[in-house]
């Protein structure tokens, strides 16, 4: 089912074009992953999901983001609730310096979801939902800076679905861990793909071809490819795909 439609999307940071006409169907409950060279406009497509383009001055872009059917850059776009259904999670964990506790239930304070539902709850399901709630369950107190790096990304996966997003963007998510907590973050995803669509920004080929189901190749600020993550592995349509994924280009 389809979740996210971009129609010709481009962007630019001032005069730069950092995109252009960017045509990308992203699916529900299946995970899509973008690769490509440094620079080639992955994590800018990325932050255009949700708008966190938006915070930097000077930028601008054309075409269509379509979410559910709706532009998320039309006018009467709520961007605070854009932002709740399309959660983000960044290349290096960003726990707040507060408590564990505190942290993932940050968004529903604010939002104020623990009028509904209590914070405990809230928090227990967060944290059984990101596989962390067994590993922190008896020190929620604990300051959340205090973890390893590999929970401390897991920390900010809970504290983005507390929220109740639709969408986790996640931009190389793995980058600053080790193989181990790399494979905690990549079982996750395929668990959490169950209640989310997924889009992953990676540069590591074999973590694209293992968890995703979707492939876009990005060169130059364009899409050169979109397919079947084993379509684009092991059939690829262009040969500037083919030269990147065996390493003879970018």
């Amino acid at each position: 089912m389809e979740k996210i439609r971009t129609e010709n999307l481009s962007f630019y940071y001032g005069s730069k074009q950092a995109l252009s006409n960017i045509s990308m169907l992203i699916r529900d409950r299946q995970i899509t992953a973008l690769i490509g060279p440094s620079g080639c406009g992955k994590s800018t497509f990325l932050r255009c999901l949700n708008r966190m383009n938006d915070t930097i001055s000077g930028t601008r872009a054309e075409g269509q983001v379509l979410l559910d059917g709706q532009d998320i850059y039309s006018s009467l776009t709520d961007v605070v609730d854009l932002r709740r259904r399309v959660g983000m999670v960044f290349q290096r964990p960003n726990p707040f310096p507060q408590s564990i506790f505190d942290n993932v239930a940050f968004g529903p304070r604010v939002l104020g979801m623990h009028r509904e539902k209590s914070l405990d709850a809230i928090v227990e399901q967060s944290l059984r939902g990101a596989v962390l709630w067994e590993e922190v369950r008896d020190n929620l107190g604990q300051d959340a800076l205090s973890l390893s790096l590999g929970q401390q990304q897991r920390l900010c996966i809970a504290r983005a679905i507390a929220v109740k997003p639709e969408v986790i963007l996640m931009d190389e998510p793995c980058s600053a861990l080790d193989p181990i907590a790399t494979l905690e973050i990549e079982e996750l995803m395929q668990k959490l793909q169950e209640n989310y669509c997924i889009v992953i920004v990676t540069h590591n080929m074999q973590q694209a071809a293992r968890v995703s189901d979707w492939t876009g190749f990005f060169w130059l600020g364009e899409l050169v490819e979109f397919g079947a993550t084993e379509t684009i592995f092991t059939r690829p349509q262009q040969q500037l795909t083919e030269d990147y994924i065996t390493g003879r280009a970018g």
